[in-house]
């Protein structure tokens, strides 16, 4: 009988999900692009129904993946293959990172709460205690994973060898400068409410189903996907890049949960919450007024400052946690890290096109 957690599952299923993804994203631009030049007047409804159907669909799909991959990182057989205990990295890596899940998303849906039920001369200040008391939830949660991973560390660090202290101070610059970034240019006051909580969950979902839709795997990790940093980004220039940043680390936990390849806190940092929040700088440009006509420009300005960062995040990681003992880390990190290019670029070309459409802008700033 076929086994889904033998280790063969996703291998199977995943040349199935990517054409069939390719296929469906492919028939619902056709789709829209044919109502828009025949029946202009009912695109917008079509636009809000495709674009459910497409999150519901891609929804599944990553929650088919996520539970393949995980059966198979976690399987006797993969163990076995790579040399690994299954029961040391699902107690030291999965749980935790689930923990940590759930406690930003709990957090986000308590601040959409208080906001929605708060008088409107109360809900600046309980939103603000609700920021408060969550934020200190989902720090010690943090600090609960950090402290999981430096167990499994010392685990497997007989065959570590790296400058450690580089290591955390790469990891806690790249954070400062995000979130000085985030803080310092974005503007914006739109509330986070259950919309918000709302377009965030959908777009982490799209991102998430996408993200397993690769057009590439590289050999030592990583890989060029389908767009799959689209939502989060247009996420980002929607709400602004506090919330995108926000947003976006949720999105590199799963991720971590995806392709778990740790071996140190803060290399897990480094390669998946900070690199992944990093893309939440997409929205750095949404509140300059200069662009209001421009939005594509916003867009692209973003998205380039996004990918850097992401790239410096992935960089920093390869030479400290990964050094190359064949060339110079430093050259090695930098030229495998820059598949990141290319499937940014992939992704701004396509959000430029989004937001070069007036009915799609129409949309979003109602």
């Amino acid at each position: 009988m076929f086994n889904l957690l033998n280790g063969f599952a996703i291998d199977l299923f995943e040349p199935i999900a990517k054409w069939l993804a390719i296929g469906v994203c492919g028939a619902v631009l056709l789709s829209g692009i044919l109502v828009f030049f025949l029946k202009k007047d009912v695109f917008p409804k079509f636009l809000k129904v495709s674009l459910f159907g497409l999150f519901v669909f891609l929804m599944l799909l990553g929650i088919t993946c996520l539970g393949l991959e995980i059966g198979k990182k976690y399987s006797q057989a993969y163990a076995d293959e790579n040399g690994i205990d299954p029961k040391v990295n699902a107690t030291y890596l999965l749980m935790p990172m689930i923990t940590l899940l759930v406690f930003l998303l709990a957090s986000s849906i308590v601040v959409a709460l208080t906001y929605k039920k708060s008088t409107a001369e109360k809900v600046k200040s309980n939103v603000k205690k609700a920021l408060s008391i969550c934020g200190i939830l989902d720090l010690l949660a943090l600090v609960f994973v950090g402290v999981m991973l430096g167990l499994y560390f010392e685990k497997v660090k007989d065959w570590y060898d790296a400058n450690q202290t580089v290591l955390y101070l790469s990891s806690a610059l790249v954070v400062i400068v995000v979130v000085a970034l985030a803080v310092i240019f974005d503007k914006t006051n739109k509330p986070f409410d259950t919309r918000c909580i709302a377009m965030a969950g959908i777009t982490i979902a799209m991102s998430f189903g996408l993200s397993y839709i690769k057009l590439w795997d590289m050999p030592q990790g990583g890989s060029v996907t389908l767009l799959s940093l689209l939502p989060v980004m247009i996420f980002a220039n929607v709400y602004g890049s506090k919330k995108g940043v926000f947003v976006c680390f949720i999105y590199g936990v799963l991720q971590a949960m995806q392709d778990p390849w740790i071996i140190h806190p803060a290399q897990f940092l480094l390669d998946y919450p900070i690199a992944f929040a990093s893309v939440g700088l997409a929205g750095l440009f949404t509140s300059f007024k200069s662009f209001e006509k421009v939005p594509q420009v916003s867009f692209l300005l973003g998205g380039i400052v996004a990918g850097t960062m992401r790239f410096i995040s992935h960089v920093l990681s390869g030479v400290f946690a990964f050094p190359s003992t064949d060339m110079n880390p430093l050259l090695f990190s930098l030229a495998y890290n820059s598949y990141v290019f290319i499937d940014i670029a992939l992704v701004i070309i396509a959000g430029v096109i989004v937001f070069s459409s007036k009915a799609f802008i129409k949309e979003i700033r109602k």
